[in-house]
């Protein structure tokens, strides 16, 4: 698959493409080869990103190390085919790039790219978003989990969570049969016991939370107010009041509320109706 291609596939906006397209014909690719390749081995992700992020100053906006990842993702493509894994999969998987990349812009006013040290997930193929969820394999003191991340955009309904569950069941016992077993795990804001104070007894967090057990707590860490306010930097009094949960929390965190960082495993049998 060729990378402009690749994008319409994605649905990335026609000013990144445009911006993608001048990376393309800038960048000799040739003796970045070997470090790119190294994006898609987990063992080599650090390394590889750092090489090449000095190889490519300047790269204020993200894009020339977005070009670069976007050459994996063609290929990851072409592996995604011959294993037989989903075009819907993939392309569930890899909007990760045109989801951050708009986000930025709706909370910035311009396309930037700051996502890379993420994106080595989805590159090597360790993270798949399977209907609302995103599910990453690794190892860990040699033993197999499967951490589960919550999108933005993710619908987190019991039913639609409990098919996204049952569905990754499926795919990882037809595709990667090692990790079908293997205990699944979420850290998250979403998690945090203190939303109780905050939000109402049916609202679809508080249900989401049912079926986790609470591993461990960071009560000091800031890291929810990206997700729900887009920087950790904001005064609090400045904090916006854009959506019902932004206007539910802010006069909780003007009193001292703390909404902490949350790591939990998931219980067997989980999304259920009550």
């Amino acid at each position: 698959m060729e990378l402009i291609e690749l994008c319409k596939m994605l649905g990335i906006h026609d000013e990144v493409r445009e911006l993608l397209r001048d990376c393309m014909k800038r960048i000799d690719v040739q003796p970045l080869k070997e470090d790119i390749e190294q994006m898609k081995h987990p063992e080599c992700w650090e390394g590889a990103l750092k090489r090449l992020n000095h190889s490519l100053e300047p790269d204020e906006d993200g894009m020339k190390i977005l070009t670069c990842q976007l050459y994996c993702v063609c290929d990851a493509y072409d592996e995604y085919m011959r294993l037989g894994i989903s075009q819907e999969i993939f392309i569930a998987t890899m909007k990760f790039f045109t989801r951050f990349l708009q986000d930025y812009k709706n909370r910035h006013g311009c396309y930037r790219y700051v996502w890379a040290w993420w994106a080595v997930r989805q590159i090597s193929m360790v993270e798949y978003r399977i209907g609302e969820l995103e599910y990453e394999m690794r190892v860990e003191n040699g033993k197999r989990l499967i951490d589960m991340h919550i999108p933005a955009d993710a619908d987190i309904s019991t039913g639609r969570l409990r098919q996204s569950y049952s569905d990754a069941l499926e795919f990882f016992k037809k595709f990667y049969p090692d990790f079908f077993n293997a205990e699944m795990v979420c850290s998250s804001w979403l998690l945090a016991p203190s939303l109780k104070n905050v939000l109402p007894e049916n609202s679809r967090i508080l249900q989401f939370q049912k079926s986790f057990k609470i591993t461990h707590i960071d009560a000091d860490s800031p890291g929810f107010m990206d997700w729900v306010y887009g920087s950790r930097d904001i005064p609090l009094e400045d904090l916006p009041e854009n959506t019902s949960l932004q206007k539910k929390l802010k006069p909780y965190l003007l009193n001292n509320g703390k909404i902490e960082w949350t790591s939990g495993t998931l219980i067997a049998d989980p999304f259920l109706s009550e």
